[in-house]
This record gives C-alpha cells, sequence and structure tokens, in this order.
C-alpha cells in the first residue's frame, strides 16, 4: 500500500513537471532588477560596470588589454532568490567557447544551484543542462526538504570563465519568487590567477573561492585573471577602490618566468603593492598565499627550485613590510594547502579535489584573520 502510494506522488508530481515545460513560465531578467541583485560584484552601480563583469568600465584602456577581456568572465558572480517553484529554468547565452580540453563545459561555461537547507546550510542542486548557442539548465525540485521548508532559498554561480551575454529565469505561472539582494557585508576580495578564477572545477560552485565564501558566509569578489594575475599596479589601482573586510593577493603563480619576473621584481611589486593598499585601507588586513605547488615528487628540481625561491621571496618581502611596521599582514603557507599528485588536471591546475583542499586551508585562514578583526566585515 505504501509502495502504491508513492508511485501515485511521483506520477502526479511528474504531471506537474511536465504541465510546468509545456506552459509558458514568466521569464525574470537579473540585469533589469531595479536594485543590486548580481552578488560578486566590487562594484554595483547602474553605468558604471556592464551585468556580468568584474571591472567597471572605466579601467577599459587602463589595464592591459588581456586583464580587460578576461574580467568580462562571469567569475564568482551569484544571483540569489526564493522561490517555492518545484520546476524552473534558466536560459543564457555566452561569448566565447564552451571549454578547453582540460576544462569541461560544466565548469568553464555552466551553471551552478545550491539551496539553504532546513540545517542553515547549503545543498547542491542538480539540473538537467543542454550547451547549445542558448545554453539551458531545468531545475527540478522534488526532495522531502522542499515540502519542509516550500520557500527556499536559492545561490547561483554564474560560468567561471566565460562571458554571459544575457540570462534569463522562468518561474511557473502563479509561483512565488522573490530576487534577493546583493550581499552588503564587506567581501573577501581577491586578485589571483587562473587558480583564483576558478581553473579548473567542474562546476562554478566547487572552485575554492565559492566553497569558502559558503563555508564562512562572507561574499567573495573574484579578480582572479587567467595567465594574468600579476600584481599590475593598474588592477591594484582599481582593487584599492572596494571597500573590503580583507585583500587577498594570490599572484605568485603568475609570476615563475624569471626573464620577465626576476625575484627582486617580484618583490618590488609585493612592496608597491601592499604599499597601495595600507595608504587607503589602514586597517584592513592582506593576506598574502604562497605559491601552492603541487607534490614535489613528480615536479623536476628546476621546477621545484623555482617555486621556493619565489615562495621565500614572498616570505622574506612579508618579514621586511612587518619589520617596517606594516600591520595586519598575513601569509598562507604552502604546505598548509596539502596538494598532492591526486589533487591537480594537468599538473599546474587543481581539480574539484585540489579546489576543496584550496578551500578548506583558506577558510581556517581567513576565519582566524576575521576573528582577530571582526569589524573588518561588518554591513
Amino acid at each position: 500500500m505504501k509502495k502504491l502510494i508513492v508511485i501515485i506522488f511521483l506520477l502526479l508530481h511528474l504531471q506537474v513537471v511536465y504541465a510546468y515545460r509545456a506552459d509558458s513560465l514568466t521569464w525574470w531578467n537579473p540585469a533589469e532588477s531595479t536594485f543590486p541583485v548580481i552578488g560578486g560584484k566590487g562594484w554595483q552601480q547602474s553605468g558604471v560596470i556592464a551585468p556580468y563583469q568584474r571591472l567597471p568600465l572605466s579601467a577599459q584602456g587602463k589595464v592591459r588589454s588581456q586583464v580587460w577581456a578576461l574580467s568580462r568572465n562571469a567569475t564568482g558572480l551569484v544571483i540569489r532568490f526564493k522561490t517555492n517553484a518545484h520546476f524552473f529554468s534558466i536560459r543564457y547565452t555566452v561569448a566565447g567557447a564552451l571549454q578547453l580540453p582540460h576544462f569541461p563545459a560544466t565548469g568553464f561555461s555552466g551553471l551552478d544551484l545550491y539551496s539553504r537547507n532546513s540545517n542553515g546550510g547549503w545543498n547542491w542542486i542538480p539540473g538537467k543542462y543542454a550547451f547549445k548557442d542558448t545554453i539551458s539548465y531545468d531545475y527540478t525540485i522534488s526532495d522531502a526538504d522542499s515540502l519542509r521548508n516550500p520557500e527556499r532559498e536559492y545561490f547561483l554561480y554564474l560560468p567561471i570563465y566565460n562571458t554571459v551575454k544575457e540570462l534569463r529565469i522562468g518561474m511557473p505561472k502563479g509561483a512565488m519568487f522573490t530576487p534577493l539582494a546583493a550581499d552588503t557585508q564587506k567581501p573577501v576580495v581577491i586578485y589571483g590567477t587562473s587558480i583564483t578564477q576558478g581553473g579548473c572545477a567542474s562546476r562554478p560552485g566547487l572552485a575554492w573561492t565559492s566553497v569558502m565564501g559558503r563555508k564562512l558566509e562572507l561574499p567573495v569578489v573574484n579578480l582572479g585573471f587567467s595567465g594574468n594575475g600579476t600584481l599590475d599596479k593598474e588592477v591594484i589601482g582599481f582593487v584599492n577602490e572596494l571597500d573590503a573586510g580583507l585583500f587577498v593577493l594570490d599572484c605568485l603563480g603568475n609570476m615563475m618566468d624569471r626573464s620577465k619576473f626576476p625575484l627582486e621584481e617580484v618583490k618590488r611589486r609585493i612592496v608597491a603593492s601592499v604599499s597601495t593598499i595600507r595608504e587607503r585601507h589602514p586597517s584592513v588586513p592582506i593576506l598574502m598565499p604562497a605559491f601552492a605547488a603541487f607534490h614535489k615528487d613528480w615536479l623536476t628540481s628546476e621546477r621545484q627550485q623555482q617555486i621556493k625561491e619565489l615562495n621565500n621571496a614572498m616570505l622574506d618581502t612579508y618579514r621586511q613590510l612587518k619589520k617596517e611596521g606594516v600591520k595586519y599582514l598575513y601569509v598562507l603557507r604552502a604546505e598548509d594547502m596539502k596538494l598532492g599528485p591526486d589533487h591537480t588536471v594537468d599538473h599546474g591546475h587543481p581539480n574539484d579535489a585540489g579546489h576543496l583542499q584550496y578551500a578548506e586551508a583558506f577558510a581556517k585562514t581567513v576565519a582566524a584573520i576575521l576573528k582577530k578583526h571582526p569589524r573588518a566585515v561588518a554591513r
């Protein structure tokens, strides 16, 4: 009898879902909202920044062209909303290729959805996706938690490495739908490399910055620029405009080339970046992570030496700045990230397991720093 009831319930549910698919949906365009709903943006003012890019329009022509192009990727951007719908759909278009050989479309160009559960944590919600000229994600909400919590809060991550041209969320007519304003807590602002940007997580929500943000319940502004996180003074100038709770300078991985970045130049850029930020933000903590090398046993001795010299240069600069009286400066050492050969997709970029290792190490360190500076992230 119980099995029969369950079967009947599932059949009725499938009929409802089919009706939702067949019926026209009511579509909402986040870019047309009358208040800021796209989180993860350092600049929110209309006319100052395009809806789905990360640097303000004034950066064009000031930062290097590669940085400007990458800033148009939707990395780290999020949309929050509440709904009681058991089915909804998302349609969007992108400007670039859908994937790379070492980076799947679900991470490179895909969306990722989480919902707040009854315990206050986050559950991942799988979607049925199709990558075409218009990319689609369809979500069916049918677990028991939706019955206990009918007006669920959702957290939608936008693509890691692609530029979103237009996006719409479709809800069944009559369903409750409430867009939520972007988080107003002071964010963790991270300027970094392709690893910061999210390469090569299989889903946007698994990038280490996204995982850390969920763990700490803090907004994150992701200014990772693949291959171009080199502590440029022009980018630091824009980073410095942000009212952050914590600045993270995670750029060592893009300064390995000694012909372009001798160790003295690396040190100079670190000092210049910290000094620039400290002039405008005298009490905001700054975190400088080491370059988290993967397992040394399968790195060449030359590569091992390069990484060791680079990290030592950062630590020497850190000690110099502390000796000179620079306050609220912190480091995260490579060994604290505990990365091994199973944590990488190509010897340089972390896979999902690697991103989780990064997230664990960063979340622990960031939480400890903000415990010392609780007012840094106050609303």
